[in-house]
């Protein structure tokens, strides 16, 4: 069952701005409110503290922080925010992307301080679960706070009266909290996983593993990982093409799915807080990023089948590479590179002997006799059409396309909102960490639970061509192999950082960003707006780059 927001939360449980967050002003009357302070106030009030998570998952701004400006995804023509990309100069304070998402995360902060403490003070029957639900949300809005920002604003007391002076606190404090929080939900949530998007123990779990990995805690996140793998309901798929399928893009039918942002087909379900800063409204959007641009092509219009491209995302000529056409599912399960005739029409005087197959884009390059085939037929993009061999892109419309969000289901093909729930945590992402974080303290337990996943994402039959030894466990291989698990899913920067990797691997293989990035860049701006807000702006010193 979905997450329902009562839309009166959505209207009167909203701040108008950052700086309006910023001086804490309590705009929704919740203190005064008698509403709040009934169990389904309460209930109503901790839904509310969900909702943020859809203006990041499934999302663009979210995805242009998160997935653009890495090692395996640039900019493809329709980019909105390249700076954020290419780590230019044009990158500062008031980059409106920057200030909306600070200002989303803070908003979900105090939304979950304040669920908190109405929790005191309400007796509910389900007061613990909830109380271990909303001490998760808000270790995790915090965990997007302080990888993106380190040393930052810190509160775990809900707002009252205006408040302008910002407490500048360290990662550390903030993290120590982070776990307290998730020791609290993994004490209190249930244990089953169809909870529709609710948080389980399961999903606490796994998040705390992924917590402890970015803190250097290896062998506690393998143990915790472990756990979750041979204890808890989940099970990889044998296809991980149908792990992708629409049919199967429902997070508490999936198992692979640990947790979720849930999306309804009733796109009132799928609101947000408010729509300050919102291009789309409601939905999953990420099918609308990774789609090339194809419908003004010989041979194509716009349908539902392929999807409205908005062009955004496109993989790096080296994620391309990383990608084992032959053994790995996941090439196949994770790309698109064959778009076939949908408008005769338009097939145009160059192509009259088009039939079937109007664009094909090889992760390779095209054979003469390829070419000659191809002659009058369709169209073809090797790599050296798309890009040069050091890398830098010099085709942003037509490529290798990141189909794993794609949702011919929609009901047109102008439709901008997908019904897809959108994956956060996964149960591969758990043998990862278990290889990761005993590779130096255990490499044969480390090699096992990463084989565990090689094999299963093997094409049938080629399971021992997917194995590895020893003398590929370390950490850049393993940065390859979550590169080929989890593209366009919104974790390479969070894991580009964690590991030191962010300025080596952008430089190696990000050309957009490589002449730009540096080690300051491993730490965003403080918002303009936030800066203009406080009176202690000396304690929040603006980041070198910025």
């Amino acid at each position: 069952m979905k997450i329902k927001i009562l839309i009166t939360i959505l209207i009167t449980f909203t701040f108008l701005s950052c700086e309006d967050f910023l001086k804490e002003t309590n705009k929704s009357g919740l203190t005064s409110d008698p509403y709040y302070t009934t169990p389904d106030g309460v209930e109503s009030l901790v839904n509310a503290c969900y909702t943020p998570l859809r203006y990041w998952y499934g999302r663009e701004e979210a995805s242009n922080f998160t997935a653009t400006g890495t090692d395996i995804v640039t900019k493809a023509a329709g980019h909105t925010n390249t700076p954020v990309n290419d780590y230019s100069t044009d990158f500062k304070a008031d980059n409106g992307g920057l200030n909306n998402l600070w200002a989303w995360l803070y908003k979900a902060i105090n939304f979950c301080n304040t669920a908190l403490a109405r929790l005191e003070e309400v007796e509910m029957e389900n007061n613990d679960v909830r109380v271990g639900e909303v001490s998760f949300l808000r270790a995790f809005y915090y965990w997007h706070v302080v990888e993106m920002w380190e040393k930052t604003h810190f509160s775990t007391g809900e707002s009252q009266g205006v408040i302008t002076t910002a407490n500048a606190t360290e990662v550390n404090a903030i993290y120590d909290q982070i776990f307290d929080d998730l020791d609290v939900a993994i004490a209190n949530c249930p244990g089953e996983k169809e909870r529709g998007g609710r948080i389980t123990r399961w999903a606490a779990k796994a998040f705390k593993a992924r917590m402890l990995l970015t803190r250097g805690q290896g062998e506690d996140a393998a143990t915790l990982a472990k756990e979750v793998i041979n204890s808890g309901p989940f099970e990889l798929f044998d296809d991980y093409e149908a792990l992708w399928d629409m049919s199967n893009s429902e997070g508490s039918a999936n198992s692979e799915v640990i947790w979720y942002v849930n999306y309804s087909t009733d796109h009132l379900l799928n609101l947000e807080l408010d729509n300050e800063a919102q291009i789309r409204n409601g939905g999953n959007n990420l099918h609308l990023m990774y789609a090339m641009k194809y419908d003004d092509q010989p041979g194509m219009t716009r349908d539902v089948l392929n999807g409205r491209p908005f062009n955004r995302y496109m993989p790096t000529r080296f994620m391309l590479e990383l990608m084992d056409q032959e053994n790995d599912q996941r090439w196949a399960g994770s790309f698109k590179w064959i778009w076939i005739m949908n408008a005769p029409e338009n097939r145009g005087e160059e192509y009259p002997n088009m039939t079937d197959t109007a664009i094909w884009t090889i992760n390779g390059y095209a054979t003469p006799g390829q070419r000659a085939r191809a002659e009058g037929r369709y169209q073809i993009f090797d790599l050296s059409d798309v890009y040069d061999e050091d890398g830098s892109v010099k085709n942003r419309k037509q490529y290798v396309q990141i189909d794993k969000f794609s949702d011919p289901t929609r009901a047109s093909k102008g439709e901008d909102r997908s019904s897809r729930d959108a994956f956060v945590i996964r149960i591969s992402e758990m043998y990862l960490i278990v290889a990761e974080g005993l590779m130096d303290s255990n490499p044969t337990e480390a090699l096992d639970y990463l084989n565990r996943l090689r094999r299963q994402r093997a094409v049938p039959g080629h399971e021992a061509a997917m194995e590895v030894t020893a003398g590929d466990l370390n950490i850049d291989f393993l940065l390859d192999e979550r590169a080929r698990e989890f593209v366009g899913e919104q974790l390479r920067w969070f894991d580009l950082k964690r590991t030191g990797k962010l300025v080596e691997r952008v430089r190696a293989h990000n050309p957009d960003a490589a002449p730009n990035i540096n080690e300051g860049h491993t730490v965003r701006p403080y918002p303009q707006d936030f800066l203009d807000a406080i009176t202690n702006k000396d304690d929040f010193p603006q980041r070198e780059n910025y």
